[in-house]
């Protein structure tokens, strides 16, 4: 155990370290904000600087439907008369081609409701959204006055009905709380992508150490001191705690945000808040705070705090603890096997294969999360971690997340111990073409 731990304090300091995972921890949320909510404002607010001049020809009688057409954006229309129109591609000749792109609206469009752009390359389709926009509230209007009846639109407003659905859910003592299948979708498609980023990194880092020991020569010196097993397990745990110390300073972090904008709010957050019937606790802060709160705000406050998170966030941790002992065990013995670090890309694909099918099918189960095939995903250990997350918001019977644990876990330590057979023979072996029956050769042995 002096050994094994030895190992684990150096993998976990030779990378903690490293300027690369210091910046990597400390930037990745930075970068996440920017990405998922400042870039996207500062790409929308991008907009040309040349005004692009459209031609509009409406052929329509009284010609009633240009003057809709407004300028939008780096878009200025202007209306031609309705005699020029014969020949599209003349008028753009006439105008010395410097219209962007010709507009026409023919005589009979209450009828066809179509309309033609010309334009020498192909126009965005936001181009002709825009008109689209303009001209669908008119041409509704004339196709409902063309049957001459009284108050027919006051009638079709009537009858364009939006349903709101209010998802109420029971607990044990069959008190009621909105819930939101969208948010449950939400957090559990993020979870799921945080285990299946995270297990694929944090692996890969595995199998590149390994490579690079072994190909260093390093670890017939090691081994010369301790055992394969010891080695290659301390490697895991070590590479391990690397990923629970960044989602520790991730979480606190996040816990400071959330800290810091509860206090700019005037919100009091407890611990009681964040249970699943939290909602009514935080709306009473909220009020006794002096924030003004109206219905659907407290409808959203309700769905946020109707999900267990408590639950959530365990299985979470216990989820990725198996997939990421079930994954690395097989990185490290696929790393073992070969001699360069460009030959690891033939084992990637089988694991690759395993993860995005396991995240297709979680997605999938966002659908139908008590169908057959997210049933059978959280119960197939090299899939649960990532379908079983999508699952969890949903209220998983308790019996399924313990069976699924259970068969995830034992079947982490049947490879575990498969990977330490296949490591003990593949670190000291080199010069040998990989072929898979040599694998099973050295299970044997």
């Amino acid at each position: 155990m002096s050994r094994l731990g030895l190992i684990i304090q150096r993998e976990y300091l030779q990378t903690v370290g490293k300027k690369s995972f210091i910046l990597t921890t400390l930037l990745v949320p930075i970068l996440s904000i920017l990405l998922c909510v400042v870039a996207p404002i500062m790409l929308s607010s991008v907009r040309s600087n040349d005004e692009k001049v459209v031609a509009v020809i409406d052929q329509s009688p009284g010609q009633s439907y240009a003057p809709l057409i407004k300028d939008v954006d780096e878009f200025h229309f202007v209306a031609i008369a309705p005699q020029d129109a014969e020949d599209a591609h003349a008028v753009y000749i006439a105008g010395g081609k410097d219209y962007y792109a010709l507009v026409v609206i023919p005589a009979n469009i209450d009828s066809t409701l179509e309309f033609s752009i010309y334009s020498e390359s192909s126009v965005p389709r936001s181009f002709s959204r825009e008109i689209e926009h303009f001209l669908r509230p008119a041409l509704r209007k004339a196709r409902i006055e063309s049957y001459g009846i009284d108050n027919l639109e006051e009638i079709v407003k009537d009858c364009d009905v939006n349903l709101h659905v209010n998802s109420v859910k029971w607990d044990e003592q069959g008190e009621e709380s909105i819930s939101s299948s969208e948010l449950s979708s939400i957090l559990g498609l993020i979870l799921a992508l945080a285990i299946y980023m995270f297990v694929l990194s944090y692996g890969a880092m595995i199998m590149s150490g390994v490579v690079e020991e072994k190909t260093n020569r390093i670890v017939e010196v090691i081994v010369s001191s301790c055992k394969p097993l010891e080695l290659m397990l301390g490697k895991i745990i070590g590479v391990a705690l690397v990923g629970f110390t960044q989602f520790a300073i991730w979480g606190i972090l996040l816990s400071v945000g959330g800290t810091i904008a509860a206090g700019i709010f005037g919100l009091n957050m407890s611990p009681e808040m964040m249970s699943p019937m939290g909602s009514t606790e935080a709306i009473e802060a909220m009020g006794t705070s002096g924030i003004a709160l109206d219905s659907d705000m407290k409808e959203i406050i309700q769905m946020i705090f109707s999900i267990d998170y408590p639950l959530i966030l365990s299985c979470f941790v216990l989820y990725f603890i198996g997939g990421y002992l079930l994954y690395a065990s097989l990185f490290a013995a696929f790393g073992s096997a070969v001699d360069q670090q460009q030959d690891t890309s033939q084992f990637m694909g089988p694991i690759m294969f395993f993860m995005i099918f396991a995240l297709y099918a979680g997605m999938f189960s966002m659908e139908n999360p008590d169908g057959p095939l997210a049933w059978w995903c959280s119960m197939i250990p090299f899939t649960s971690p990532i379908t079983m997350m999508v699952r969890l918001p949903y209220d998983v019977p308790a019996w399924e997340i313990v069976l699924s644990l259970g068969i995830l876990i034992v079947t982490a330590f049947v490879v575990l111990w498969l990977a330490a057979r296949i490591y003990r023979t593949g670190i000291l072996m080199y010069g040998k073409k990989f072929e898979w029956k040599e694998l099973i050769k050295w299970i044997r042995q």
